[in-house]
């Protein structure tokens, strides 16, 4: 178990430095309300993590949402005045799990730039992203891709909507059968086919596979992201970052709500992403404002998850005392564990099903013996 987890869970000094580096870079604190017009995720639940949402009818008889996205809450505040804006927040969301029926909290910490974003903008994400992770374990990764290189090639594909969704689907699953079945039951030219399973098999380190990508260009949105593509992996060459970043392009989502960058952060030994973000102009222009947007979220309940399954023991000291020691002399001893970073836990009897690293026994005459 990683140790870094375990500290950042059990004090909040990851929360707290980070909050610490977002206002550094101008972002200020964004507070969810609690409850939200059920109209407003209704009508974009495709953009949800979960469209399971959690509902409640007020005195008045209006129903209402309990917190099942936070970024849409912010975007529905955007004024257009008084761009660009910066925002972080610290929140807990709700969803039903559609397996069991549960309330499930969903924790994260993130932040959304909403303005003009210039290359320097895309670029400060995307390094808040990766100091977001290098403050949990050092060996973490970045996924990204970039949707306009599947857009260019669905708009030569002649797919409906429908279809051009279940393709997004396939390429997410790396499903190249299920492409070529899609393709050749909807009649794609084979040319086309190839291309979509080329672009969904890419996966290796970005400084690369960049050089690769540029055979998918076939668009004037295209070019422009792979212009894009190319300008940031410079950027993270600069900082040193190349071996931490990845180039996946069967990172994908919503095309009624991403146009650009896409990207997901990974932990060693967490087995799913506990990073996602992405650009997402075409969400804010559906609320009236021409601009741009992006932004990501760290899942610390996705590593709090994490923690609880794969630790052995709850504590690292297990410390039994003695009914005639002195509570002074126990007091201080747990301090001194304390100060070592160990996690310690006190009692004059072994409770059952106590877990723990190593057991210490103290003697009235404050003396300790370790076993």
């Amino acid at each position: 178990m990683n140790k870094k987890i375990e500290v950042m869970l059990r004090d909040e000094e990851y929360l707290i430095g980070l909050r610490r580096l977002f206002e550094s870079f101008g972002y200020k604190k964004f507070k969810m309300r609690k409850f939200e017009k059920y109209e407003l995720y209704l009508e974009n639940k495709s953009f949800l993590r979960n469209g399971n949402i959690i509902t409640v009818t007020d005195p008045k008889g209006r129903l209402l949402a309990i917190k099942p996205d936070v970024t849409l809450s912010i975007v529905k505040n955007v004024r257009a005045d008084l761009l660009p804006e910066k925002f972080y927040y610290n929140e807990s969301v709700y969803i039903a799990d559609s397996g069991d029926g549960n309330i499930k909290e969903s924790t994260q910490i993130g932040l959304e730039y909403i303005g003009n974003l210039d290359l320097r903008a895309l670029a400060e994400i995307l390094l808040l992203a990766s100091e977001s992770l290098s403050r949990v374990d050092n060996e973490y990764r970045i996924a990204i891709s970039h949707m306009s290189f599947v857009s260019d090639i669905l708009a030569d594909s002649g797919l409906g909507e429908a279809e051009c969704n279940s393709i997004i689907n396939l390429i997410s699953e790396k499903n190249l059968h299920g492409i070529k079945a899609l393709c050749s039951s909807a009649s794609v030219d084979f040319a086309v086919t190839e291309r979509i399973c080329s672009l969904a098999s890419v996966c290796g380190e970005l400084r690369e596979e960049i050089k690769a990508a540029k055979r998918f260009v076939c668009g004037d949105a295209s070019q422009a992201g792979y212009d894009e593509l190319v300008a940031l992996s410079e950027i993270i060459d600069a900082f040193g970052l190349s071996d931490k970043f990845i180039l996946d392009f069967s990172l994908m989502n919503d095309m009624n709500y991403y146009n650009g960058l896409l990207f997901q952060g990974f932990i060693q030994g967490v087995p799913k992403n506990v990073l996602s973000g992405g650009r997402y102009d075409n969400l804010v222009r559906r609320f009236g404002v021409e601009t741009s947007a992006a932004g990501f979220a760290v899942f610390t309940d996705v590593l709090d998850k994490f923690r609880y399954e794969s630790e052995e023991y709850d504590y690292d000291i297990f410390l039994l005392y003695s009914n005639e020691c002195k509570a002074e002399a126990v007091l201080k001893k747990e301090l001194e564990f304390n100060t070592q970073g160990l996690r310690c836990i006190a009692f004059d009897a072994e409770p059952d099903g106590l877990k723990y690293k190593k057991k210490v026994v103290m003697f009235s005459d404050g003396s300790v013996k370790y076993e």
